[in-house]
């Protein structure tokens, strides 16, 4: 199992998200720093009853008649996004991909002047980690949008968002120079978007000028009360770049300047865990849920630090909490199922493997899942199905030195020691970093070399 964390260091400022779709299709994002979850355009179309009418026959399937009525629509509202591009955001809100590019190379055709058919373009590339198109799509928008004198409402979004774009873009290439320029720009048209000086400050601390990282850091906990505080988030820095000692440095002073704030308890939680830590880290998991128990983040780093202390009722206790409150959460699912496949009823372990069969299901690509699955498996006896399951795992990207152990487990009980040890001595193996079975896979590693 790969202990996956809950807490994010950045809030990105990209809005380029996929989303579900409500009675009508969501596209708002007014800021770049401020986004929307599901949101795809700069704003909204009116609240009408032709909207209403367009989405409908949207749902229906009907996209020529959802494009008529955009059209009239767009007569009306001369600031609303083109039809076609209104149209792919709701494509990408159902997850129709290739709809939603075919219809942004529409956009892109019939009303070549106007900017944000080019913006999403440039955001879903930057998703797919396509920098150099990304970059070249963002610096034409900027282009369009940097000399209008006086822009509308939706081409000030646009343009920001242009700015965000180009930012992330030179982060990815570690440009922390030119990243500063683009959010410094960025921050003089919206002093207040929270995200963008809270990624000034990561990319001023990417620059080594810590103070000024800090003070930009402290300005976005300012002006957004949700997010990290300054000291963790630069303690989390801190940890990225290897500096062991000054990430527990800042840690300390995140604890003493925010000692009730739950999201910073839960970031030491997980720093302490990620240096080894497991005494300080359950200490900080129990003081995480006791201020806030109804979080979500909180009920999982309680949960997977009592797995990873294989503390498996507790464990229980806290992910089926955090399961039952986000049900398609992964990292609930997945733990809770390791947490049951660990105790010896076999009831338990049973339900273990329903809850690992439905994430193998949601997410058949995913290493972790099919990981679970297969020690779920194993777990029942059943050792040919765990170990197709292991087999294709350790096949997938980023497999976990878990995922090594548990196929290496059910070799070892086949008789096939030498398959067995050779998957034991993987380079995966090799790593540093905390993972559930260590002490489990260096004890059978020592058998089989004996």
């Amino acid at each position: 199992m790969r202990v996956r964390m809950v807490h994010r260091v950045m809030v990105g400022l990209v809005a380029a998200a996929l989303g579900g779709m409500g009675a009508i299709p969501q596209a708002a994002s007014q800021t770049a720093g401020k986004t929307n979850p599901n949101a795809v355009l700069s704003v909204e179309p009116p609240a009408t009853s032709e909207v209403e009418q367009a989405a409908k026959l949207f749902r229906s399937g009907d996209y020529e008649g959802t494009k008529k009525v955009l059209l009239g629509l767009a007569q009306k509202h001369p600031d609303m996004p083109p039809p076609e591009v209104v149209m792919a955001g709701w494509f990408l809100a159902a997850n129709q991909m290739a709809l939603a590019r075919a219809a942004l190379e529409r956009a892109v055709a019939s009303v070549p002047n106007d900017p944000e058919a080019y913006q999403v373009l440039g955001d879903l590339a930057m998703r797919n980690r396509q920098t150099t198109e990304a970059g070249v799509l963002f610096e034409k928008v900027y282009s369009m949008t940097r000399s209008l004198k006086d822009p509308s409402p939706r081409m000030l979004s646009i343009r920001r968002r242009a700015l965000a774009g180009l930012a992330a873009v030179a982060e990815e290439r570690q440009d922390w120079a030119s990243a500063q320029s683009h959010l410094e720009a960025l921050l003089a048209e919206e002093p207040k978007n929270a995200g963008a000086l809270q990624q000034l400050g990561r990319v001023l601390f990417m620059q080594k000028k810590e103070d000024l990282a800090l003070q930009r850091l402290r300005e976005a906990t300012k002006l957004d009360e949700n997010l990290l505080n300054a000291e963790a988030t630069l303690a989390q820095l801190c940890q990225q770049a290897g500096d062991i000692k000054s990430a527990g440095k800042w840690m300390v002073e995140a604890i003493k300047a925010s000692p009730r704030d739950p999201k910073v308890r839960v970031a030491a939680a997980q720093w302490s865990y990620q240096i080894g830590k497991l005494d300080q880290a359950e200490e900080q998991a129990k003081a995480a849920v006791t201020l806030d128990p109804d979080s979500l983040a909180c009920q999982l780093i309680r949960g997977t630090v009592a797995l990873v202390r294989k503390d498996y009722a507790t464990a229980q206790q806290f992910l089926e909490k955090a399961h039952l409150q986000a049900p398609t959460d992964f990292n609930a699912t997945n733990n809770l199922a390791l947490a049951l496949a660990g105790q010896e009823e076999e009831s338990k372990r049973r339900l273990a493997l329903e809850y690992a069969q439905i994430n193998a299901r949601v997410y058949p690509d995913q290493s972790d899942a099919l990981s679970t699955l297969g020690w779920a498996l194993y777990r029942l006896g059943r050792l040919d199905e765990a170990e197709a399951n292991l087999r294709r795992a350790v096949t997938l990207l980023r497999p976990s030195p878990d995922t090594f152990y548990y196929l290496a487990r059910v070799l070892f009980d086949r008789g096939r020691k030498e398959d067995a040890k050779m998957l034991l001595q993987s380079p995966a193996m090799k790593t540093s970093a905390p993972y559930l079975m260590r002490k489990e896979a260096e004890a059978l590693l020592e058998e089989l070399a004996r």
